[in-house]
């Protein structure tokens, strides 16, 4: 795959404007509005999409009827709806959770006590990584309707954030004996796969993809699941095969083409992997995409773009970040993904300050407590890193990055064994994993 000259300059001319998005979205959002929120068209790819003329159709018809009828409270959740699954479709979630909150707030207004409007309302809350809201909403609607395997879904994923696995599990036992459907076997899957049984995560996904319908974007979400669980058990040739049927079932499914990206990169074909993650930027605008790209600039012996990519989208997350500040409703708490790009960008210290921002708002999720304790380690206050990097195994994950992370920080607290012992286990898993990773491991390995 081959990148062209004209899609690398649109890149780095929507890298420039992707800063300029934030903040205009920032002032726009930050004012009040008397009118419905409009549906921004789609560009490129995303206006090819197989749900893309039925979502315009949806948005009109539903518009028409709210002129007729503006307080009818079934059509406005519907138009959240369809700005909430926008957003997931398009990744402009700052504009379409902020859309929707207001039309549900408008609901709840008038009827505090609506389920549905309740149950959406702790959905963009979750969105908006303010977790602990988003399960005190979600308690609210069990308190209503302790029946509604949707209720469970939405608690399975607060508590999975907040890091009270053990009530998530019994959240997602209800969700499935409730409804066993595409979106209760994939949170089974992702529970078993935090409890480090992998095969019975993939048998669980697998399922959910069977429960789906091929093209639909949480049909192919699950299927990039899967693929990962592939990825990240040693398994490239069926984790490829699981991003090229997306790529056949969805055109242009960026997920798909990052994923293809990353399998290149794990080739070391840089080249390729550039093509692959360019393109998937231009798709669609995730923070993810940006952060890998960045990295395969700078294996790929670009250090301009890769330094640019780097800024841009650092600048873009902490304009997110303070307008999530200022007002809740708007942009989403971004500590984790800032200490992440940081880290990325060789500046701990700045790290540190924003992994210690997330840890402090949920200390005991292990993703949380991982960045945490990478950062303190990169500072240099490997005891207290050690110490808290036994969180992160509480569970026997076998991410093998986390595995890694903790025999690195161990073998440097003097626990050589232990550590040596998780760097040889996350290795055998995923042997091509972050080459910095690989690199600071091979003295502990050979030591």
């Amino acid at each position: 795959m081959k990148s062209t000259t004209s899609n690398r300059n649109l890149l780095y001319t929507f890298l420039v404007l992707f800063c300029v998005t934030f903040a205009a979205l920032i002032f726009v959002n930050g004012k009040s509005q008397s009118s419905i929120p409009e549906l921004k068209p789609r560009q490129g790819a995303l206006a090819a999409a197989p749900e893309w003329v039925e979502t315009q159709a949806t948005y009109k018809k539903l518009i028409a009827e709210l002129k007729v009828k503006p307080d009818d409270a079934r059509n406005t959740l519907l138009l959240a709806k369809t700005f909430m699954n926008e957003g997931r479709a398009t990744g402009d979630f700052s504009y379409y959770n902020k859309a929707a909150l207001d039309l549900i707030e408008a609901v709840l207004t008038k009827d505090p006590k609506n389920f549905e409007a309740i149950c959406l309302k702790s959905m963009v809350f979750l969105s908006q990584h303010r977790f602990a809201e988003g399960k005190a909403v979600a308690e609210e609607a069990l308190k209503a309707n302790p029946h509604n395997s949707f209720v469970y879904g939405l608690l399975v994923d607060a508590h999975v954030e907040l890091g009270d696995y053990a009530q998530a599990v019994e959240m997602c036992d209800k969700m499935v004996s409730i409804r066993p459907d595409i979106r209760s076997y994939s949170r089974v899957s992702y529970l078993r796969e935090l409890h480090g049984s992998v095969p019975a995560a993939i048998e669980a996904i697998q399922q959910a993809i069977a429960a789906g319908v091929p093209g639909r974007e949480d049909t192919e979400w699950a299927r990039m699941v899967l693929a990962h669980l592939y990825e990240d058990s040693n398994d490239l040739p069926n984790a490829k095969l699981q991003y090229e049927m997306s790529l056949q079932n969805r055109t242009d499914y960026p997920f798909a083409l990052a994923g293809l990206g990353r399998i290149a990169r794990y080739q070391k074909d840089y080249p390729t992997a550039v093509a692959y993650f360019e393109k998937a930027s231009l798709v669609m605008n995730d923070v993810s995409f940006f952060e890998e790209l960045a990295e395969i600039y700078r294996l790929n012996g670009q250090e301009d773009k890769a330094a640019t990519c780097l800024r841009v989208t650092t600048q873009a997350l902490l304009a997110d970040n303070i307008s999530s500040k200022k007002d809740k409703n708007l942009g989403h708490n971004a500590d984790y993904e800032l200490a992440i790009m940081y880290l990325r960008n060789n500046q701990p210290d700045k790290a540190l300050a924003f992994a210690r921002a997330e840890y402090n708002r949920r200390p005991q999720n292990m993703d949380a407590a991982e960045v945490f304790a990478w950062s303190l380690f990169k500072n240099g206050q490997t005891a207290e890193a050690a110490n808290l990097i036994k969180e992160t195994l509480r569970t026997n994950s076998q991410k093998p990055e986390r595995l890694v992370k903790a025999g690195i920080i161990m073998a440097n607290n003097g626990q050589q064994m232990e550590g040596k012992a998780l760097i040889t286990k996350g290795m055998s898993l995923k042997p091509y994993m972050d080459e910095t990773l690989v690199k600071a491991s091979q003295p502990i390995i050979n030591g």
